[in-house]
C-alpha cells in the first residue's frame, strides 16, 4: 500500500501544488484547507502515515494540530511549513514532536527529499 499523506493548507493555490506535485509519485495524498478538517480524517479509521501542515491557519494551528494528532495517532508523522520566520513557533514544534520544521517557499526537490526520508523512518 502506498503511504498517505495529508496536506493542509488555508491556502487552495499551496494545496493544489503540493497535492499535484506529490501525488504523482508513489504517495496518496490528500488535501484539506483546515485543521479542523484534517482532525475529522483521523476519525476514519484510515489514518495518514505523515502530515504536511501549514503554521498560521485560521481557527487552530498547526502546531495545536501537531499536539492534537500526537494525541490521537502517535505513530502518525507531522511536518511543519510556515511562510513566517518565527523561531518560537520551530522551538514549540520540534518539543511537540515535529518531524522537521520547513519554510516556505517550498522547494519541492528537497519536500520531497524529506518526505521520503521521513516515511522510511515510518517503515522502520
Amino acid at each position: 500500500m502506498s503511504p498517505r499523506v495529508l496536506v493542509v493548507d488555508d491556502d487552495a493555490a499551496i494545496r493544489t501544488s503540493l497535492e499535484d506535485a506529490l501525488g504523482a509519485g508513489e504517495l496518496e495524498v490528500e488535501a484539506v484547507a483546515s485543521a479542523e478538517e484534517a482532525l475529522t480524517r483521523f476519525g476514519t479509521g484510515v489514518l495518514p502515515d505523515l502530515v504536511l501542515s501549514d503554521v498560521k491557519m485560521p481557527g487552530l494551528d498547526g502546531v495545536e494540530l501537531l499536539r492534537l494528532i500526537r494525541e490521537r495517532a502517535p505513530t502518525t508523522d507531522v511536518i511543519l511549513m510556515t511562510a513566517y520566520d518565527d523561531m518560537p513557533t520551530v522551538v514549540a514544534a520540534m518539543r511537540e514532536g515535529a518531524a522537521d520544521f520547513l519554510s516556505k517557499p517550498l522547494d519541492l526537490h528537497e519536500l520531497r527529499r524529506i518526505l521520503t526520508q521521513v516515511l522510511q523512518d515510518i517503515r522502520r
